[in-house]
């Protein structure tokens, strides 16, 4: 099964990109562990993805805000 299945569960979705997660940092790491093998680029690549997820956490955060302010104005707040 692939996260772009359209079978797919939401939090089977959210496992795997955890589990990508788990090893893109354990490839990271030992990437980390012989600098000699570190292309001249590493960083920039790296905060590169950071940056790529700091975009999508905003995206997020976007439609997260959007749907709490529609709950809010629908049933109202205390």
């Amino acid at each position: 099964m692939s996260v772009f299945d359209a079978d797919i569960s939401i939090a089977q979705a959210q496992v795997e990109i955890v589990n990508r997660l788990r090893i893109h940092t354990e490839m990271v790491a030992r990437l980390l562990a012989d600098p000699s093998a570190l292309p001249p680029d590493f960083s920039t690549f790296l905060e590169d993805i950071g940056n790529a997820y700091l975009d999508i956490a905003d995206e997020v955060n976007r439609r997260t805000l959007g749907l709490q302010g529609a709950y809010r104005s629908s049933f109202g707040s205390n």
